[in-house]
């Protein structure tokens, strides 16, 4: 075989630079970016990184639809124009959003525009083999390239290393992310580009199909599809016996379920209709009619969670995702079409829809959330004509929704802000909210100070028991949290930051262990294999839930001398400064999940502590 020479490979390279120059432009500020985002360490740092990512997704399509149609300079540049003025829109969008926000909004438009990519060559052209042999060229050139990538990475960090441990030359530890990011967004752009075809006509004639490609589709995920089509099958079988709601998780394995079977099927789809191969035509019917059912469980337990906690992004677009698939699973039943352009031509459309306006993912989910806040402050006599009248004297109300208040304004000032509900206090938020005077949203930790300060302003609390955050946690420790000072004065050691629940450390050359039973509430305290003492948490979840100070929802703050525990037997006094005291409901029971702490020891003569 003969090599290519440089003269060659710089000839392509050129030959790319000129195809897809923003493209490529768009590969330098991104790994340029990143390098400097690596010092910096700030989410700021990657608003360029995010952009001009989205650049190579979004310019290649624009570049291979004006490729197409044989377009002229001023029609491909006025395209180019447009796809840099989309990067700069969300560039500028960004210092709306908080981390939450801008991880989904990205990875929703970077899924969209790669959808994009696959289908608009092809937009009104009819070449179903073409279509087929194009989508596998890129995605044999993107995991070539991925393959190249990390191997050039490992054998230059691997020198780099060699030269900084044998010949003392002093290597900054940068500068291994910053090569592996001039390699993920300079080399593998550029080398995935260079494989991407021009000549559109030649692929409808080309007939190549791997061997290792149908085998891999027909020995590894068919067999899989098959398994998840099973399994869901009888958990649908258990839901209709037990009469239960279908669990959350479900969106997972359906997902998993209906990626594996399309991938399944789009990788033999030039096998379909030719001779020896009828078994395709059948699998992919019975696969399309079998997803049905699965689709069903889905969409029951979306609906159920958006009529208890109402709409967020995630459900939202989760239950898009469930009513395309029923959809395209209905179609192909039916039709037992062997068209394939429309999956991700309706996936990249979906996506587009659901990103932008006031019927997107964003929006509907700030509308809903703002919808279930009025009602329930409605309910309690809070809210009345569009105006906040704080309860006097303090209103008990049920601890669910209070919890369920506190969630809505946790949400809300994490995810779009307060401007939604300015209208409703005299004054505006801000009144209230005194510590996001700007009615934009903020991160996690402040957000959830901010939601406490409007909730508190409502003149509410809960009946009775802890409010756990939305995931069903409660922490309880004392101000500062595990960084608080502790006295150790009077006592022969201390340990940090112990396990109180299953820890081992050392005493006095013995293993000191704390041993909680199962779902139980205490923990027994050994020396040397030899139980000292039981202590039991439940007078400090109590206490909590009688007398704790919520900082936000899911957060209690206790003194620290009501998070202490004094034990003693025989010579040796301990004394148990707890914190961390994280509880979660179980059965109806609050159970300590993770309690953490620092323990102080001393030997008494006398055996008096």
């Amino acid at each position: 075989m003969k090599l290519p020479s440089i003269q060659r490979l710089a000839a392509a390279a050129w030959a790319t630079a000129q195809r897809f120059p923003l493209v490529l432009a768009c590969a330098a500020v991104a790994a340029i970016a990143a390098m400097r985002a690596v010092e910096a360490d700030t989410l700021e740092a990657l608003r360029p990184v995010a952009a001009a990512s989205l650049g190579l997704p979004l310019l290649t399509g624009l570049t291979l639809f004006a490729e197409r149609r044989n377009a002229g300079a001023l029609l491909h540049w006025g395209l180019q124009a447009l796809g840099v003025a989309v990067l700069l829109l969300f560039y500028w969008r960004w210092s709306n959003w908080t981390e939450p926000t801008i991880g989904l909004r990205y990875f929703h438009l970077s899924v969209t525009l790669h959808l994009l990519v696959a289908f608009i060559a092809y937009l009104g052209v009819r070449q179903p083999n073409g279509f087929w042999q194009f989508n596998r060229a890129l995605f044999f050139r993107f995991c070539l390239g991925g393959i190249y990538t990390f191997v050039l990475f490992g054998g230059l960090a691997l020198a780099m290393a060699g030269l900084d441990n044998l010949f003392g030359i002093d290597i900054d530890d940068l500068s291994y992310p910053r090569l592996f990011f001039f390699l993920g967004f300079v080399f593998q752009t550029w080398f995935f580009l260079a494989g991407v075809p021009e000549d559109f006509e030649r692929l409808e004639r080309h007939d190549e199909y791997p061997t290792g490609l149908r085998v891999f589709a027909q020995y590894v995920l068919l067999p899989l599809v098959s398994l998840y089509l099973i399994i869901l099958t009888a958990y649908l079988g258990r839901v209709v016996v037990t009469t239960t709601w279908p669990s959350g998780w479900i969106g997972y394995l359906v997902s998993a379920l209906a990626a594996l079977g399309i991938f399944s099927l789009l990788l033999v789809h030039p096998r379909r209709g030719r001779e020896g191969h009828a078994w395709i035509d059948t699998y992919a019917r019975v696969f399309w009619i079998a997803l049905v059912p699965s689709v069903v469980m889905l969409l029951l337990a979306t609906f159920q969670r958006i009529g208890q906690y109402g709409i967020t992004e995630r459900r939202y677009l989760l239950l898009v995702l469930a009513v395309w698939l029923g959809a395209t699973a209905v179609f192909y039943a039916v039709t037992r079409s062997r068209e394939i352009k429309g999956i991700p031509l309706s996936l990249a459309a979906l996506g587009l829809l659901t990103f932008v306006g006031p019927w997107s993912a964003y929006d509907v989910s700030e509308r809903s959330q703002i919808g279930r806040l009025e009602d329930l402050l409605t309910e309690h006599a809070v809210l009345e004509a569009g105006t906040i009248t704080p309860r006097a004297p303090t209103v008990e109300i049920p601890a669910e929704d209070w919890r369920q208040i506190n969630d809505v304004l946790l949400y809300l000032t994490g995810w779009h802000g307060t401007a939604g509900i300015d209208g409703w206090f005299a004054g505006g938020v801000a009144a209230v909210d005194t510590i996001g005077a700007e009615r934009t949203p903020t991160w996690w930790a402040e957000s959830g100070r901010r939601a406490t300060l409007i909730a508190d302003h409502f003149g509410l609390e809960p009946a009775e028991g802890l409010l756990p955050d939305p995931r069903g946690f409660t922490w309880v420790e004392p101000p500062g949290g595990r960084d608080a000072a502790v006295a150790v004065s009077g006592f022969d050691e201390a340990l940090f930051d112990v396990n109180l629940l299953d820890g081992r450390r050392m005493f006095d050359g013995d293993s000191l262990a704390f041993d909680a039973a199962p779902d139980s509430l205490a923990t027994t305290i050994r020396l040397g294999g030899t139980a000292l003492a039981t202590t039991s948490f439940a007078g400090l979840i109590a206490r909590a839930a009688r007398s704790g100070t919520s900082t936000a929802p899911g957060r209690v703050e206790l003194p620290p001398d009501s998070l202490r525990l004094d034990l003693s037997r025989d010579d040796l006094a301990v004394r148990i400064h707890v914190t961390t005291l994280r509880i979660r409901l179980l059965d109806g029971a609050q159970q300590p999940t993770s309690v953490r702490g620092t323990v102080l020891l001393r030997r008494e003569e006398d055996g008096e502590p």
